[in-house]
């Protein structure tokens, strides 16, 4: 891991499911934007067709001493035989998914941390109460748990694949905020901030563009972004895998 006292622009990638065309146009527009620095925040496989080339090209960035990367639920599943099972869409991705991959990348997954703490700043999949458990950050009082239990100023987390920013009122509740693609949102230190950066691979909003987010740690500003990519490739992808065409139907669909 590098240092994070110089950093910048901190890109943040949540829920790829191994999309590599989204992955790979949302790593470019983040350069474009700045960053000099990537989190992944979980489920980098499940659901779509290329996890081999999507864990290579974080496994390259991590290497390069450019990023961090997290387990998430879908990458806990590929690689622990005792994982949970999931919906049968979902377990048929991770079957498959297993198929593919080597010892290395089976291991690369399995050895991925559940949450990381780092100066102001926690990086989760789910929530930071009871990561483990894998629960859904997805209204105030569920932001206010993961908040609480992460003791930082900003978390950060995917898992749900909707974006969403939830702040600290007044009186100590967490509100949640729907922001802008692009807007410039302060971020200040003096309350608490928990963003859910959304997905990049599998949208589920009706929109089929990848999700993300960029923070800038000297402006105390976040910028979350949505960015077009070859979703039909993807979606043929899928379909040439064998995959199950819902799969297929959600990145044409965006949901």
């Amino acid at each position: 891991m590098i240092s994070s006292m110089s950093v910048q622009h901190i890109a943040f990638f949540a829920d790829i499911h191994s999309n590599l065309e989204a992955l790979e146009a949302c790593l470019e527009h983040a350069n474009q934007q700045g960053a000099s620095r990537y989190v992944f925040l979980g489920d980098l496989v499940g659901y779509n067709a290329n996890p081999c080339e999507v864990i290579q090209k974080i496994q390259s960035l991590i290497d390069q001493g450019k990023a961090t990367a997290i387990q998430g639920n879908h990458d806990k599943a590929c690689c622990d035989s005792d994982a949970f099972r999931m919906n049968p869409i979902a377990q048929m991705a991770i079957e498959w998914t297993k198929s593919q991959l080597g010892t290395e990348q089976s291991n690369f997954l399995q050895n991925l941390p559940l949450i990381i703490h780092e100066e102001d700043r926690c990086y989760v999949h789910a929530s930071a109460y009871q990561p483990e458990s894998w629960h859904y950050v997805d209204d105030g009082l569920s932001a206010w748990r993961s908040a609480e239990a992460s003791g930082k100023i900003y978390t950060f987390s995917g898992h749900v694949h909707d974006q969403a920013l939830y702040y600290q009122s007044s009186v100590g509740k967490l509100i949640r905020f729907s922001p802008h693609p692009g807007d410039e949102i302060p971020t200040g230190r003096h309350r608490r901030w928990v963003a859910i950066v959304g997905s990049l691979g599998q949208p589920r909003d009706g929109n089929p563009k990848a999700n993300y987010l960029i923070y800038d740690s000297e402006k105390e500003t976040m910028y979350f972004q949505r960015v077009s990519y070859n979703h039909l490739l993807a979606a043929d992808k899928v379909r040439a895998a064998g995959l199950p065409d819902d799969l297929a139907e959600r990145l044409l669909k965006g949901g």
